[in-house]
């Protein structure tokens, strides 16, 4: 029998959006309606004609197949119920939390999975659609992190559909070299190093391919060329894949486009275009699985999601989504507290809490939360997010505070857990750790306190005053300390008393800090001149750097005042604050504390960034109304903290990225993306899931940085960017004091001035650059795509109306204030050591604090506020 091409139309159903409310009409998911009713319309009338049409549908179940569609259009489930027992349709699974899944912890994926599947309020697929339910997964927003391999198989799902797209609302195709013809439209074998099982990948493409190609026929006509030239012609399958609610499936109302291109007339314009053709059939990716097998394997490990940049940063990189991530990881911070207290049969009513933060989590956990939309979330969706973040926060604080001993005069301790729930197919062990102990005082704690070990020793501790200036009242009592895995330690806290004296165990001045690990020497501006690890310079510019970019104009902290620089024995400290003036006049004020401890090689650096209120301009009125919510489109990136790692010398790009998820699972990828395309500099990287810490590496010498949920977490906090730099002409600014920020910023706005259109001939003699941008964002070029036809599709998505993602984010950051805390840790090699990486997961996630009676006061991570959430900053 000769090959074929066979044809699948897949909608995705999600009524629960970032971008638009809940009312039932076009603001809302009206919009929802009104298209799935007229595709199950276009469905039946194909049908009806002879057209042996099918439709593939995923959902879900939580918003969509659970609360509105029953109450709103109960005839569009019964519609599609009705096409599966009847026509053939088939029906995938999302998840059901419309969750952001491959940030999720082992219990919330299971949950998320197994709820999505089948569920007692009966929304699960296979409740509701039986054995048209396939086991394949489109996940949500094509996330997909490489543990799922496990896990999804172990929950009878053995197939995972991605976009292989050429435009920046895409699954893989950046992250591989270009696959054959046969390979684009044919399952595959999905493996990852290091995990034994697999799962079978089918690519597929989204309305802005069908664009690229102009219309479905002349895309199916060179696919045939395409299968006909094959040494051994076998069969296509061409998924076209979009969400239910895009006017692509109802066509655009303009004649002479209709006219022009089938595209244009919707589901029934695109099946009528190829119909005709006799080597054209139409069937479900399972029908089409059931019957070929995978051509060959096929590897990529970056956390994938189809957002701007081929990544996490829709969700990752705006203001608000800081905030809500850092309640989610409080509230999951706090369980496992709770249950390190109450061991696994906790009280019912503590039992009750955990459910109740469990649920709230779940909820948040809905990529509508965190939002596609861009630059900035509709306002019912971000306050609807931050009441359930409250809700997952306080529930979670009751049961810990439940669960507490009383505390006891002059005793505190402090407890080490796992850094997860381990279910049955993950296991999260508990490691050993040392850590820098920062404990917040209460106001009327004395100046001078003494700590006691458990055998009566004292430590060696100080007493810091105020973080930053922004919270002058503060102290912390800080010292450090090792634990075994899961160990308790319970201390002695003495007013005054001696602790054990250090010596210069850390110097701190004006011009200087250090520690025997680190040291950081700081020039007249008060910029990092030099940053040394173990006598070996960490960067050939400044280390640390606070910058923007508005109105096209990218600056720097150009000078930074001191406020102080003090050594108080165990730890050392550097403080200063700067400001940046913008083209308007107003002004960015930045703080930054660089901490260092005595016997730790790591850096702790905590940055606060207070954007000015500039006034909006240059917005969509149109997608203002959506979002309920204006926006100044001069913020163009925002760079509160960025690393620059010493350029790395090899004829190819040699850095590399280790990230660790929320499964802890470690993986790692290459960003040598020119070595297969034409992406050889990369304006920003976020495929980096991050649970605790992310590294960079370029085989030799590395840098990890940790973020802490005691201050602000972010799923995939850490965008980064590539540069190449020209060996004979490397930047030597910290070589340099006389050399102005403003250069500096200016130097960094451009890429290498060599073409990059034959990246393998042009690589050879430079360096390769990376940079980190925590809590940041980058804007600029989107990747290249080498598998375009026409380039339309590309071109329709980054320009114009389809463009609502493809936005920077640095908007959101308007009037707004950033805080964070990091742990910097420079580390020989490729991968982070282990016991480096137990330290920083001790960063991220505090040891459990069961306080005094009267000095110690309530860690910061049992609480949270949820000011500027709901509404737009004030004028």
């Amino acid at each position: 029998m000769p090959p074929g091409i066979a044809i699948a139309f897949r909608f995705h159903v999600n009524f629960y959006h970032s971008y638009r409310g809940d009312t039932p009409d076009e603001l809302g998911f009206g919009k929802d309606i009104r298209l799935l009713r007229h595709l199950i319309r276009t469905l039946d009338e194909l049908n009806a004609r002879g057209l042996p049409v099918c439709g593939t549908w995923d959902f879900d179940n939580r918003f969509s197949l659970q609360e509105i569609m029953p109450a709103h259009c109960p005839d569009v489930i019964e519609g599609i119920q009705r096409r599966v027992r009847a026509a053939g349709d088939e029906v995938h699974l999302m998840s059901y939390n419309n969750g952001l899944i491959n940030a999720h912890t082992a219990s919330e994926f299971e949950a998320a999975i197994s709820l999505g599947l089948s569920n007692p309020q009966g929304s699960g697929i296979r409740d509701l659609f039986g054995d048209g339910v396939y086991p394949m997964v489109r996940p949500q927003e094509m996330m997909f992190t490489p543990l799922h391999l496990r896990l999804y198989p172990a929950l009878g799902i053995t197939s995972i559909s991605l976009f292989y797209s050429a435009l920046p609302f895409n699954g893989f195709s950046t992250f591989v070299p270009p696959l054959s013809a046969a390979e684009r439209y044919n399952p595959l074998t999905l493996t990852c190093p290091g995990i034994a099982e697999t799962m079978t990948l089918l690519p597929c493409y989204s309305s802005g391919d069908v664009a690229d190609h102009l219309t479905l026929r002349r895309w199916v006509s060179q696919m045939r060329r395409a299968q006909m030239a094959l040494q051994n012609p076998t069969d296509l399958l061409l998924i076209i894949d979009m969400d239910a609610d895009d006017e692509f499936w109802e066509g655009y109302k303009v004649p002479v486009l209709q006219r022009l291109l089938s595209t244009a007339r919707g589901l029934q314009g695109l099946v009528e275009n190829v119909a005709d053709l006799p080597y054209v059939s139409f069937t479900t990716p399972g029908r089409y699985l059931e019957a070929h097998p995978p051509l060959r394997e096929i590897c990529f490990t970056q956390d994938t999601a189809d957002g701007s940049f081929d990544g996490l940063a829709s969700w990752a990189e705006k203001w608000s989504n800081h905030q809500l991530w850092t309640a989610l990881d409080r509230a999951r911070l706090l369980e496992l507290q709770t249950l390190r207290l109450t061991g696994p049969e906790p009280t019912p009513a503590i039992c009750a809490h955990l459910d109740e933060a469990f649920d709230c989590r779940l909820r948040l956990l809905s990529t509508t939360h965190l939002g596609m939309s861009a630059p900035v979330m509709n306002l019912t969706r971000e306050a609807t997010a931050r009441d359930l973040a409250a809700r997952a926060v306080s529930s979670a604080g009751k049961a810990l505070q439940q669960a507490l001993p009383p505390p006891e005069p002059g005793r505190f301790s402090l407890l080490d857990f796992p850094r997860g729930l381990s279910t049955p197919l993950v296991s999260y062990p508990a490691r050993p750790s040392t850590a820098l102990v920062r404990l917040p005082l209460k106001p009327d704690a004395p100046e001078r306190l003494c700590v006691l070990d458990q055998a009566g020793r004292p430590l060696s501790t100080a007493v810091v005053p105020g973080t930053l200036a922004a919270t002058p009242e503060r102290r912390d009592l800080c010292f450090v300390d090792s634990f075994a895995p899961a160990e308790l330690k319970t201390y002695t806290l003495r007013a005054a008393g001696v602790a054990p004296a250090l010596g210069d165990a850390v110097r701190a001045s004006e011009h200087l800090l250090e520690n025997g690990y680190l040291r950081f020497e700081f020039n007249g501006y008060g910029q990092v001149l030099r940053a040394l690890y173990r006598g070996q310079p960490l960067s050939s510019e400044w280390f640390v750097n606070s910058g923007l970019n508005y109105a096209g104009r990218r600056q720097v902290v150009e000078e930074w005042s001191l406020v102080a620089a003090q050594s108080y024995g165990v730890v050392g400290l550097h403080r200063s604050t700067g400001t940046i003036t913008l083209k308007n006049g107003q002004v960015a004020r930045f703080e930054r504390e660089l901490l260092l401890a005595a016997g730790l090689p790591y850096l702790y650096l905590t940055v606060r960034a207070e954007y000015p209120r500039t006034p909006d301009r240059g917005y969509s009125r149109a997608r203002a109304t959506r979002l309920q919510q204006a926006w100044d489109a001069g913020w163009l990136e925002v760079m509160p903290a960025e690393l620059r790692p010493a350029p790395s010398r090899a004829p190819d790009n040699p850095w590399r990225v280790w990230k660790h998820n929320y499964l802890d699972h470690v993986s790692s990828f290459s960003l040598d993306y020119g070595a297969y395309s034409s992406n050889v500099e990369l304006d920003s990287v976020n495929n980096q899931v991050t649970h605790g810490w992310v590294a960079v590496s370029d085989g030799q010498r590395g840098l990890l940085v940790a973020q802490t949920a005691d201050v602000l977490t972010n799923l995939a906090f850490c965008p980064l960017r590539t540069r190449r730099l020209a060996a004979t002409g490397r930047q030597q600014l910290a070589a340099s004091p006389g050399t102005s920020a403003a250069s500096l910023a200016a130097g960094e706005a451009g890429r290498s001035p060599v073409s990059i259109r034959n990246p393998q001939s042009a690589s050879r003699n430079f360096d390769w650059s990376v940079r980190l941008n925590p809590f940041g964002s980058y804007w600029g070029r989107q990747y290249r795509y080498d598998i375009r036809d026409t380039g339309l599709g590309n071109l329709i998505a980054t320009t114009f109306s389809a463009a609502d993602h493809i936005q920077p984010y640095a908007p959101s950051y308007n009037g707004r204030t950033l805080q964070f805390s990091l742990l910097i840790a420079p580390y020989e090699g490729d991968e982070p050591p282990e016991e480096l990486q137990a330290h920083a997961a001790a960063f991220a996630d505090p040891y459990l604090l069961v306080p005094d009676e009267c000095y110690l006061d309530t860690p910061a991570n049992r609480a949270w506020d949820p000011s500027g959430l709901g509404s737009a900053p004030s004028a």
